[in-house]
């Protein structure tokens, strides 16, 4: 009975239909559609809503968390405590993940304020910030995805005017990278509570009024003057000191000369008597010498030496001594 039926089936499969000498035509055959489907229609409805179930269920299941993101997991609605890594994941159709971007993102205010000395600023300023990636899910229990709008432009807007007001337009300008660092400071310990990190804090435009401009190009030129000024005395100053410095160099020259030619007299004096001196010793020294060894014997010899051949006037002798006076006589 079974060999039958199969041999019934092979015969119905391979044999074509014949129409209904009736005039009522049978349907054809589909090549492409298997016969016990097309035998039945609801088969191939089931058949396809068991396609799309499968493929529902391998969306539902599988999940991608991007990169630069962590997947918030949803179970039934409630947020779990935890960061799904970036990459393939499988989860159960009843939860779902949000990604939430970690990487760095940024924010853009215009915002009026004003500055210590009642000065109308007008600022626009750029925070470049990113999520804490340990506290994604924590932000999106407390704000969703739109923590921009909720949270950080305001914060910004509230601590840029408070931190212009501790600052005089003079210095918002002299005194920038300061500002910067204050206002991040204050920017970091407002947010990061919420899981939100400030990584810098820059200044794209600052916009004064007429008024303030007009001031501070009067105090510009006001301070070129003063400093041109100075200047002049400076170089006044330093030219008396040069004077000065002059002066005292000539009067120094001047005495170090006399001081030599004084000293250069003393020694030369010095060195007169010396030799006056030395002289006086050595003559006195010779007459000391020729006294001690004259003789009366050697007295007459000089005279006779010197004697012109005349004969005195007068001729006196002594008798203690050989002493001859000459006197001369009156022609």
């Amino acid at each position: 009975m079974l060999i039958q039926r199969n041999r019934r089936v092979e015969r119905h499969t391979t044999e074509p239909r014949e129409h209904n000498t009736q005039g009522t035509p049978e349907r054809e055959d589909n090549p492409w559609i298997p016969n016990f489907l097309e035998a039945k229609p609801v088969r191939i409805v089931s058949l396809i809503v068991g396609i799309l179930f499968v493929i529902w269920l391998l969306t539902a299941t599988i999940i991608i968390v991007p990169p630069g993101h962590r997947g918030v997991l949803l179970t039934l609605g409630k947020v779990e405590e935890l960061n799904l890594p970036e990459g393939l994941h499988i989860i159960v159709p009843w939860q779902n993940v949000v990604a939430m971007p970690v990487m760095i993102q940024k924010a853009e205010v215009t915002e009026s304020t004003a500055s210590n000395d009642l000065q109308e600023i007008t600022t626009k300023l750029a925070v470049h910030y990113r999520i804490n990636e340990a506290l994604a899910w924590k932000v999106y229990q407390t704000m969703r995805t739109d923590y921009l709008h909720l949270l950080i432009e305001p914060v910004i807007m509230e601590e840029l005017k408070a931190t212009t007001a501790d600052w005089t337009a003079e210095h918002l300008i002299v005194e920038r990278p300061l500002v910067v660092i204050q206002l991040t400071e204050t920017l970091n310990k407002r947010l990061q509570p919420f899981g939100i990190e400030i990584l810098t804090v820059n200044f794209i435009d600052f916009q004064f009024s007429v008024e303030f401009w007009d001031a501070i190009e009067r105090k510009v030129v006001a301070t070129q003057d003063a400093l041109t000024e100075r200047n002049k005395v400076e170089i006044s100053r330093f030219q008396q000191l040069q004077n000065i410095i002059n002066a005292e160099g000539q009067y120094n020259v001047t005495v170090i000369r006399a001081s030599a030619d004084a000293q250069q007299k003393i020694i030369a004096a010095q060195a007169e008597a010396q030799r006056i001196l030395i002289e006086a010793e050595a003559q006195a020294k010779a007459i000391k010498i020729i006294n001690e060894q004259v003789t009366s014997e050697y007295v007459n010899y000089l005279r006779w030496l010197r004697w012109d051949g005349k004969l005195p006037g007068v001729l006196v002798t002594g008798t203690d001594s050989d002493l001859l006076i000459t006197i001369p006589t009156v022609p």
